[in-house]
């Protein structure tokens, strides 16, 4: 023990055998653990993160795949909805034709026995895709002409719908049959023009 403590660490070079190899091995193992904190550990730590790079991206690439596999039926299913709102469109009625429209409302309200007491537009309702354009109409007839009636507009080529319909009943004088009171409102639909956009923007 006495001659460990006598060795001098600018001698080492005259170290017996022993020591020197004691100190390269001390050494050497402690250049191996900075190596490894100073060049393997930022390794390891990249290496975990190109890991979760690639799950992700495996991740991202089946979703991909099940997209890429999907498309063919949401082709499909777009040219269905296209054709479905070519014909909604096709049974909406033309601007121009709105004054002929309410024309034939009377028309089939008159053919069917109806008196109308009032027929108008009403003030369109404005919705975010479409306006609504209602007709408020007053008129009398019994149940049979009245059932006639709403069965017409409902075979109308163009879309009608008959709504906020208020039936009370009226006993004119002289009349055996009574007589109905309907105020209801037929409303259409018009989809608003679309949006203009400029030539000039990007395309996405």
């Amino acid at each position: 023990m006495a001659d460990w403590q006598e060795l001098e660490l600018d001698e080492i070079t005259e170290w017996p055998l022993l020591p020197q190899c004691l100190v390269a091995v001390i050494l050497a193992a402690a250049l191996s653990a900075f190596g490894y904190w100073y060049w393997v550990s930022p390794m390891n730590d990249q290496l975990e993160q190109m890991k979760q790079k690639e799950q992700t991206l495996k991740t991202q690439l089946v979703s991909r795949a099940s997209q890429v596999a999907a498309l063919p039926r949401v082709k499909e299913q777009v040219a269905e909805l296209n054709r479905r709102y070519h014909e909604m469109i096709e049974q909406l009625p033309e601007e121009q034709e709105l004054a002929s429209l309410l024309s034939g409302i009377n028309d089939i309200g008159v053919n069917n026995g109806l008196v109308f007491q009032s027929i108008k537009w009403a003030p369109r309702v404005e919705h975010e895709l479409y306006y609504e354009l209602p007709i408020n109409m007053q008129l009398t007839g019994n149940y049979e002409q009245i059932g006639k009636f709403a069965e017409a507009i409902a075979r109308l080529p163009r879309i009608v719908n008959l709504n906020n319909a208020e039936l009370s009943r009226v006993k004119p004088l002289g009349e055996p049959d009574e007589t109905l009171s309907l105020k209801v409102s037929a409303t259409t639909y018009r989809f608003k023009a679309p949006t203009h956009v400029d030539a000039n923007s990007d395309e996405g």
